[in-house]
């Protein structure tokens, strides 16, 4: 049993206590080791100033592409504990340029494009572009090779600047020749470093003082056992939502539990042509790797999911168990047949994630449960998906409503319907079915009927079963014009409306 967590620092090793592991990333760095360049603005993983880079070795990452495993990544540093990185490698922008090279080709261009004003933001902006290239080096890069205006913000959409504008930084990111810039994994990575990383990953982590105890097991059993003892323990994954209630002072994270040294827990993988399983350690940056050539609509839609620093911790399991009624991923997994596989202090059982959710942010967790997996279903050729977000913000913004649909289709020509799942996150307590909706759109031969007048009809039933809330991100009313607008959106795009 370790009694302190082990990472790498800008590739120096560290090994830290319960004295500061409980410690916000962002505060470890800044007040006790000095390395003020990392900022902190939102403490809310909104503005991307705290971002550093990490690397950890993947306890099974078989099944993912090479673009999604092993290499460093940006997180937000302000909503995660110095104890969750355990087992990781961290770079700050401090350690990008050398006295011998100067500043990297990142640094530079952001000079040269005058990509800065006050300087706040610019260190995390640095981060996420480095984090980019990164990226790209990975996949090979041809001389004189560039990133692209819309990789650009696409990568940067998780940081925000308040003085210099966006246009001098996507010039800067598309001005990077990435055939001249090094592989940050190369500067700060070794084989010997990997070796010690990956034999720690196998030894179970407690320690506890009069202010923070932390627990991270190395089996299932062990972690149903401790919760169970502990049913004041948090259970700690990304900590995307509780980092930013705890920077509130809303809550303090004193007591934890993490699942980060269980194997099982990173698999992800297809159990069967028309089905596939997400462990509860897999990021959705992971998850969104491994489905873009399965079901591209969910993997477009985790675009709109955050941002990539969020996003490189967050997992599925996190934002399904939370139980809020506008988290994104419940739509989608309730017209995907999910089923939530829970560990306990009696094993596993499945739970039909119709049945998960109990009423506002209760779930169908017993004391010492928790996810272990979630499976769903991959949609056949012969159905159609859609899946959508509206928010005040395209991007980084917490939804209004979204909405889930899917048709199976009687014919190859989908003209008559077999069978119809609907799913409504934003409008009640909990997400939810339409059954009534689904059962009055079964069966309908809806390309024969081009001015679609039994659609009509259908939008009556749906309106009857929901009663939207009202709250800062729009009213009742408001919500029912959007839930008819999707469904009537969903619908044109399937050729069925003019």
């Amino acid at each position: 049993m370790r009694k302190t967590v082990l990472f790498y620092l800008n590739g120096k090793r560290q090994e830290v206590g319960p004295e500061h592991a409980g410690l916000m990333l962002s505060d470890y760095l800044r007040y006790e080791r000095g390395l003020v360049g990392t900022k902190v603005v939102c403490a809310e993983g909104d503005c991307g100033a705290c971002s550093v880079l990490r690397l950890r070795p993947m306890a099974s990452s078989k099944n993912l592409p090479q673009a999604a495993r092993n290499i460093y990544l940006p997180i937000n540093s302000c909503i995660t504990t110095v104890a969750q990185m355990d087992g990781s490698s961290l770079v700050t922008v401090e350690a990008l340029a050398s006295q011998t090279a100067g500043l990297t080709p990142v640094q530079q261009a952001m000079v040269s494009s005058h990509g800065s004003q006050c300087g706040f933001c610019t260190p995390g902006f640095v981060m996420a572009l480095t984090g980019l290239v990164e990226k790209k080096l990975c996949d090979g890069v041809k001389k004189g090779a560039r990133c692209t205006p819309r990789e650009a913000k696409n990568c940067l959409t998780g940081n925000l600047c308040r003085c210099t504008g966006y246009q001098p930084i996507i010039d800067a990111a598309v001005a990077i020749d990435l055939s001249k810039c090094a592989s940050v994994k190369d500067q700060f990575y070794s084989l010997a470093q990997e070796r010690e990383l990956k034999k720690v990953l196998k030894d179970p982590v407690k320690f506890q003082n009069e202010h923070f105890s932390f627990f991270a097991p190395t089996t299932l059993k062990d972690a149903a056992a401790f919760l169970r003892r502990q049913p004041d323990a948090r259970l700690i994954g990304a900590a995307t939502d509780l980092g930013v209630v705890h920077n509130k002072g809303k809550i303090r994270l004193s007591k934890l539990l993490s699942l980060h040294l269980i194997p099982e827990l990173y698999d992800v993988k297809k159990l069967s042509p028309t089905r596939m399983t997400v462990g509860s350690r897999v990021t959705l940056s992971e998850l969104r790797h491994f489905l873009k050539d399965k079901i591209p609509e969910f993997a477009k839609f985790l675009d709109l999911f955050a941002s990539p620093q969020i996003k490189n911790l967050a997992t599925l399991s996190g934002n399904v168990s939370n139980g809020s009624p506008i988290a994104d991923t419940p739509p989608f997994l309730l017209i995907a047949q999910a089923t939530i596989i829970v560990a306990g202090p009696r094993g596993k059982r499945s739970i039909p994630i119709e049945k998960f959710y109990l009423g506002y942010r209760k779930t169908a967790l017993k004391p010492g449960e928790f996810i272990s997996a979630i499976e769903f279903d991959l949609p056949k050729k012969t159905e159609s998906l859609a899946l959508y977000k509206v928010s005040q913000r395209k991007d980084l913004d917490i939804s209004g409503v979204n909405a889930a649909f899917r048709i199976t289709w009687s014919d190859a020509k989908k003209t008559k319907i077999r069978e119809v799942r609907i799913a409504l996150g934003g409008v009640g307590p909990t997400t939810l079915r339409l059954p009534r909706t689904e059962a009055a759109l079964k069966g309908l031969t809806l390309k024969s009927d081009p001015n679609s007048m039994r659609l009509n009809e259908v939008v009556e039933i749906l309106h009857s079963e929901m009663q939207p809330l009202s709250d800062l991100r729009g009213t009742s009313a408001f919500r029912r014009v959007l839930v008819e607008n999707l469904f009537l959106k969903f619908f044109r795009e399937q050729g069925v409306l003019q």
